[in-house]
């Protein structure tokens, strides 16, 4: 019973840090997309705002582009993006692991209990062998003929 109970809080343990790792790594990609959606919001506002104090329209798309538009989309994309996949890949690759290390502890459970099945069967009674060995000599002599037969 005792091994049981310890494999299912090891297999709900490594399950539940993957999913904590999966809902980070949600919200993380989450706060990027709404940065990005703010810089891109912000530069429109300030292409608007150049718009009307009077500068063309191709001048300040033309100067803000390169120094506001581009670092304020790939910023959030590279950051962001990297860390939420980061976080996305170290909870695949912990869900895969515990995965792997549960077959191992069941396989390990299992020897365990085949050993001491082993063991249980190896176990002589020291004090009645004599009356066990004189309970049934027909069935001795039978199976020592078997044995020479072959």
């Amino acid at each position: 019973m005792g091994i049981k109970e310890k494999n299912a809080s090891k297999k709900s343990k490594g399950s539940s840090i993957s999913i904590v790792m999966f809902v980070v790594a949600s919200v993380v990609a989450l706060i990027g997309v709404a940065l990005l959606v703010n810089n891109i919001l912000l530069y429109k506002s300030t292409v608007s705002q150049a718009v009307t104090q009077g500068y063309d329209i191709a001048t300040v798309r033309k100067a803000l582009l390169t120094s506001q538009l581009l670092p304020g989309v790939f910023e959030p994309i590279g950051i962001y993006g990297g860390i939420a996949f980061l976080i996305l890949g170290v909870g695949i690759v912990n869900k895969k692991v515990s995965k792997g290390l549960m077959l191992l502890t069941k396989e390990e459970v299992c020897n365990d209990i085949i050993e001491e099945s082993i063991v249980e069967q190896d176990v002589v009674d020291v004090e009645n062998i004599e009356a066990t060995e004189m309970d049934n000599p027909t069935e001795k002599i039978e199976t020592v003929k078997e044995i020479e037969k072959n």
